[in-house]
């Protein structure tokens, strides 16, 4: 659900911490499996589902969030999908 307020300005002039963007990350993930509910978004938020005092369900999923943290700091290429070469 998307909540606008006057109140709040625009998502891109507001800091966020690691785990804020993080639970803003696994939000996105779980209205898009609302949408489209297939097995392998079931599994990644299955494995990223914030947890008590652990950080996520499955640990490793942490660390590989504060992998891509750094990579993005580090203003790394995103990965992208194979682009399909016109074959003419």
């Amino acid at each position: 659900m998307i909540v606008e307020s006057s109140n709040v300005p625009p998502a891109e002039e507001q800091p966020l911490t690691y785990h804020q963007a993080y639970e803003a990350a696994y939000r996105f993930v779980w209205q898009y499996m609302e949408r489209e509910p297939i097995d392998p978004f079931l599994l990644m938020l299955a494995s990223m589902e914030p947890v008590g005092s652990q950080e996520t369900s499955d640990p490793a999923s942490w660390h590989d969030w504060l992998a891509c943290v750094e990579d993005t700091l580090a203003e790394a290429p995103l990965p992208r999908f194979p682009r399909m070469t016109n074959p003419g």
